[in-house]
């Protein structure tokens, strides 16, 4: 069934992914012609790969650019047979901008989904849900709801991996329910993301296009409504009330993650005013946007101390040692009982270097007990290769600032809760199996009568906080954006401007929206997208750019959006969990539930159709 389904959506392609380009040069008539032909044919070999991806281990935006590169140049030659050297330049111009908005749209987007991420937003969410208790039908529930309202904010495919991440770690073993659940968030999150632009690729084509304004998606709120619950209550009677196993999990969100949040939200105002009020593409709002993040994740890093300066290298909050610090400064009884109490890494010598205190904490992080060391003046083998004054003997002979500074290139500072007491941070390779970063202060200890005595040095193993702050660059994460998706973007954008500059719309748009009717075309539209994937036929649709009513868009979009879940390979959402829950969630058990997910479809359009009586 599954490759009967490939095959006849592969077959229809040319009848619907090829379009005619709706910018730049008007197409000649070049339907007929054996390089028209071979650009069909050879979209059709590239894109048969694409939903082997998980089977064959070919990223899916390789054979697409393969195929658009070949495709244009079957178009120049083309188009300079018959004396045009001119029309084709001007064609894929007119493509790479239509794909640079949406370029930068996504990244923009997926940068702040993976900025949130790395702050622990959605891990700290799913670690709420699994450890509620609920039951398996309110887990249902729960997934469901999230799914459909998250999703147009965060997309479709990341809503379906965290509401299907909650699902797996409360379900566990029982294949049935993680099936039903996983089904139930897929169809939710598919209808969720209809009546956003930011819910799916192919909503926010529409809304860069113009053809439905950002309020206006809400329209289809109902229908996407209808789409969802209509399985669900279906799906939900095969579900019995059983409680899981309860999980106990804590994720806190990092620092700055609601601030992120709220960012993006900012963000997402400003799109839409740029394209509302100033007449402007919305993807720069969105790369504004994305400025609003590069000027926060500066402060992050500032809060988290890996700027260039001093706080940098120590990587930590300014008052990290205060504590130990005051504890010594305030001590009350011997100096044996405050240094064997504070759990803190320290160390004391007297005033002629030798080490008089080595705690536990100490011998935990250097290894070396302290019957070693106490009685040495051996503070620096530990953390040097060869002998060294440490902090603690630079301060115990009131060393001037420029000696601590010869010592400490990496960067000091003065202690501001303590006076004569300075700080400071490195890497010591010898430490541990891979080495460790260690942050330090000291301080003298002195008389009744003022006199220095010896000196304190208190360290603190931030190996952990300094790798979990690293992580945190807006770079890493541009970097880590979904490239293969963005470049397969570029593919299919190219691949069907380029099909449509040989002008294979007219009869196309003749059959569908002609002869069919706009109606039933905008339904085959949806019934499509569960088949192959709902970009390329989106943008086949915005590129003909037939004349029909603003509900029948409204139609599309919605048709365009819920028909993926039809089937589990209809939807990114759907691709994506079938890896995830490998096993349990398949293109069988979802099959099963297809005439549900059908009844729900046709439900939606039969909502629409009686909202919009009267505007079709």
């Amino acid at each position: 069934m599954k490759q009967l389904g490939m095959i006849l959506g592969i077959a229809l392609m040319p009848a619907i992914a090829l379009a005619q380009g709706g910018h730049g040069a008007a197409p000649a008539d070049m339907t007929n012609t054996i390089y028209g032909y071979l650009g069909v044919l050879l979209f059709i070999a590239a894109y048969t790969l694409v939903p082997m991806e998980n089977k064959i281990h070919l990223r899916k935006s390789k054979p697409v650019l393969i195929a658009a590169g070949i495709i244009w140049i079957l178009l120049a030659v083309a188009y300079k047979q018959i004396g045009d050297t001119h029309s084709a330049h001007e064609a894929i111009k007119s493509n790479l901008l239509e794909y640079a908005e949406l370029f930068l749209f996504l990244l923009a987007a997926m940068t702040y989904i993976n900025s949130m991420e790395e702050r622990n937003v959605f891990q700290s969410l799913r670690a709420w849900l699994v450890t509620r208790g609920f039951s398996l039908r309110l887990i249902f529930w729960v997934t469901g709801v999230l799914a459909f309202f998250i999703s147009p904010v965060a997309d479709n495919l990341t809503t379906a991996l965290l509401m299907g991440a909650v699902v797996m770690a409360v379900a566990g073993d029982n294949i049935k329910f993680v099936a039903l659940a996983c089904i139930n968030v897929v169809v939710a999150a598919n209808a969720g993301g209809a009546f956003s632009p930011f819910g799916d690729i192919t909503t926010l084509m529409v809304w860069q296009k113009g053809k439905v304004q950002f309020s206006e998606f809400f329209a289809l709120f109902i229908p996407s409504v209808v789409n969802w619950l209509v399985p669900a209550v279906l799906m939900s009677l095969a579900i019995g009330n059983g409680q899981p196993k309860k999980v106990d999990e804590k994720v806190l969100v990092k620092f700055g993650g609601f601030v992120i949040i709220g960012l993006f939200l900012l963000t997402i105002v400003t799109a839409v005013s740029f394209h509302n009020f100033l007449h402007l593409p919305p993807a720069a709002g969105m790369m504004l946007g994305m400025g609003y993040l590069g000027a926060f994740s500066y402060y992050i890093k500032r809060h988290e101390g890996r700027s260039e300066s001093y706080d940098g290298i120590l990587g930590a909050q300014s008052d990290l040692c205060y504590t130990p610090l005051k504890r010594l400064l305030e001590r009350k009884r011997s100096l044996d009982a405050v240094i064997d109490h504070i759990p803190e890494p320290t160390f004391a010598i007297d005033k002629n270097h030798v080490i008089t205190h080595w705690n536990k904490a100490c011998e935990e992080l250097t290894g070396i007990p302290a019957k070693e060391m106490i009685g040495t003046r051996n503070q620096w083998k530990p953390f040097y290769p060869s002998r060294r004054p440490s902090m603690a003997d630079l301060i115990i002979d009131y060393q001037p600032e420029e000696v601590i500074a010869e010592h400490y290139k990496q960067g000091y500072r003065k202690n501001p809760h303590a006076e004569d007491t300075y700080d400071s941070s490195g890497f010591f390779p010898n430490l541990g199996e891979s080495g460790k970063w260690v942050t330090f202060s000291a301080l003298p200890l002195k008389d009744r009568a003022g006199r220095v005595i010896g000196a304190v040095e208190v360290l603190q193993d931030f190996t952990s906080q300094k790798k979990s702050a690293a992580h945190f660059d807006i770079m890493k994460r541009i970097a880590q954006a979904e490239w293969d998706t963005l470049l397969f973007f570029y593919g299919v954008i190219l691949c069907v401007g380029g099909l449509s500059q040989f002008g294979y719309l007219a009869a196309i748009s003749n059959l569908m929206y002609l002869d069919l009717g706009a109606t039933m075309a905008n339904v085959l539209v949806g019934v499509l997208s569960a088949i192959v994937d709902n970009i390329p036929v989106m943008f086949a649709v915005l590129t003909m750019s037939p004349e029909m009513s603003h509900a029948q868009w409204l139609l599309v979009t919605l048709t365009a959006g819920v028909g993926g879940s039809l089937l589990s390979i209809g939807s990114a959402a759907g691709v994506a969990l079938m890896g995830t829950a490998r096993g349990k969630y398949t293109f069988g058990a979802h099959l099963k539930w297809t005439p549900a997910i059908l009844a729900g479809y046709i439900a939606s359009i039969l909502i629409h159709l009686w909202i919009q009586a009267g505007h079709m």
